[in-house]
């Protein structure tokens, strides 16, 4: 088959690639291994950061590219060499164009989350208290028609209500004050939020440009004609084929593959998991490999990880078990080592990961512990957990005092009850001297209890029965390395030079736009500008189809 433009991964960076190419008269074929469409942005809480964008300016909210910039340089300033400065301001300025022009061509209704700050406001330069977070206004799933079935949905978040609902009912966590007959209504009709709206709108938009939608297609191959990359070799329900045009990796993550995973991470199997689809084992990689290319890599401390756990028996069909934890953000818990001390700011995830995953004094913190106590349990329950039910057998420990639980998780118990009378001596104030927890703007607004004062993230751990359970650091889909790219998402060889007729966008491309900074929106809105740029590029590039290639794999000669 010839076609103009070759997709390869139906997320957000795929779609937004697909979309724009097909605008611009390309002929597309969009080509997703699994049996939906969505990626990990689906999974996600649809969070797309981008800064001095026409949205906020519209409702009044200042911002500039220049403290946009300085905003990403300084989340990356711990290791200033991650950050390639010409790749960030690319980024910023193609997520700006991207998200006007999405919304323009009628893809997508962009809302900003309501009084959501940037992780580090105020104490970087070039934060904003709000503004820089866009998402999708509700879509109808009913206007998918019968390809509904072929989109994946969350199971993270709740789907069908909106951030200005979630935090006006006290935040992702607090759902005592949720109003439950409101999101029953929202999922019988069929109303998408979060990610899974955000999915639904470009899969829509994909349709509506007349892409050739393809699921359960694995591209299995490069073929590549006088050193250009001219199509791929992919393998589907009826065979394999080879599909001929300039191509775009939007792959996603390594988070299913158990060897990248090690390489990259070094997070150990029965600490590790991850919360996103499980198509995301790092195709690009060994794709890119075939052409002389090779991944880039952050350090493991820099990896957006989150804490978790896994459920035994799963909740749905394709369901990993794998769940992220953001009651541990909550009052009335604190994170321990296995010494049975607190060892970071519990409340924020990039906080734990670093603790745990860097070296030196503040590493050697695998496993950690979740400790909560019967007030956490009454009100906030766990996951699927509704407050004050039964947690999911063989998951949690209970002890009457903190000595037994704390035997119960083989813990040392005095050095446990220790660590909860220090942290409770101030937590009735909602402080904590120690580490800081609740200090951070961003964390008190998503994820704390909006209605606990004086502190939402900050409360004893002292009424008892305890409870407790062994976490995990799950991967999100947002990468630790990817595939080298440049300009407008072109792939580069082991020189640095660029493949001709070969792109990526997402999280299978390296991060070094961002660096070792991370804030949540960065993979969402890198993803859907390198997508967006990506095709432009191919567009303003005229290039003769290639009919035949040579099989990177096999040496054979393709039509």
């Amino acid at each position: 088959m010839v076609t103009d433009v070759v997709v390869v991964g139906a997320g957000i960076g795929g779609m937004s690639a697909a979309i724009a190419a097909a605008a611009r008269g390309l002929d597309v074929v969009l080509l997703e291994k699994g049996a939906r469409v969505g990626g990990a942005a689906a999974y996600s809480g649809g969070q797309v950061w981008v800064g001095g964008n026409h949205v906020a300016e519209r409702e009044g909210l200042s911002d500039s590219v220049a403290d946009t910039l300085a905003y990403v340089a300084a989340a990356a300033s711990r290791d200033e060499a991650s950050l390639d400065h010409h790749l960030a301001a690319q980024w910023i300025e193609g997520a700006r164009t991207a998200a006007r022009w999405f919304e323009d061509a009628g893809v997508i209704s962009w809302q900003v989350i309501p009084d959501y700050p940037d992780y580090y406001f105020p104490d970087l330069p070039g934060s904003r208290p709000a503004g820089r977070y866009l998402t999708g206004a509700p879509f109808d799933g009913g206007a998918l028609g019968p390809e509904r079935d072929r989109l994946l949905v969350s199971p993270h978040f709740p789907v069908g209500i909106t951030y200005a609902e979630m935090f006006a009912w006290g935040g992702l966590s607090s759902k005592t004050e949720w109003d439950w007959d409101l999101v029953a209504r929202r999922r019988d009709a069929d109303v998408l939020t979060f990610g899974t709206g955000i999915a639904a709108a470009f899969f829509r938009g994909v349709l509506d440009h007349g892409v050739d939608v393809r699921t359960g297609h694995e591209v299995v191959g490069l073929v590549v004609a006088d050193g250009a990359v001219t199509g791929v070799r992919v393998r589907g329900p009826e065979g394999e084929e080879v599909v001929t045009g300039r191509v775009v990796l939007a792959t996603g993550a390594h988070d299913w593959s158990e060897e990248l995973t090690a390489k990259f991470t070094g997070i150990p199997p029965e600490d590790g998991g991850s919360v996103a689809p499980g198509t995301l084992s790092g195709d690009a990689i060994a794709l890119v490999e075939q052409v002389g290319g090779s991944p880039d890599s952050l350090p493991a401390w820099a990896a957006p990880v989150l804490p978790g756990y896994r459920l035994d028996v799963p909740a749905f069909e394709g369901d990993t078990g794998f769940r992220a934890c953001y009651e541990h953000c909550l009052p009335h818990t604190f994170l321990v080592n296995s010494l049975g001390e607190r060892f970071c700011d519990d409340s924020f995830h990039s906080r734990i990961v670093a603790a745990a995953l860097s070296d030196g004094d503040s590493g050697g913190n695998l496993p950690f512990f979740m400790i909560w106590d019967s007030r956490h349990h009454r009100r906030y329950g766990l996951g699927a957990t509704p407050p004050g039910g039964e947690y999911p057998a063989g998951l949690v420990e209970r002890g009457a005092t903190l000595a037994d639980l704390a035997r119960e998780l083989g813990l040392p118990p005095e050095t446990l009850e220790a660590t909860a009378a220090r942290f409770n001596r101030h937590a009735p104030e909602g402080v904590d001297p120690d580490f800081g927890r609740g200090t951070n703007l961003s964390v008190r607004k998503f994820r704390g209890d909006g209605r606990h004062a004086p502190n939402p993230n900050v409360g004893p751990v002292s009424d008892p029965p305890f409870f407790g359970m062994r976490m995990r650091l799950l991967n999100t889909g947002i990468a630790a390395a990817g595939v080298r790219t440049g300009d407008h998402g072109r792939v580069l060889d082991g020189a640095g030079a660029p493949v001709p007729g070969l792109y990526a966008a997402g999280e299978c491309s390296a991060r070094a736009a961002a660096g070792v900074g991370y804030n949540s929106g960065y993979s969402l809105s890198r993803a859907m500008a390198y997508g967006f740029l990506a095709a432009q590029a191919i567009a303003d590039t005229p290039a003769d189809r290639a009919p035949q290639g040579v099989d990177t794999v096999t040496g054979d000669t393709k039509v």
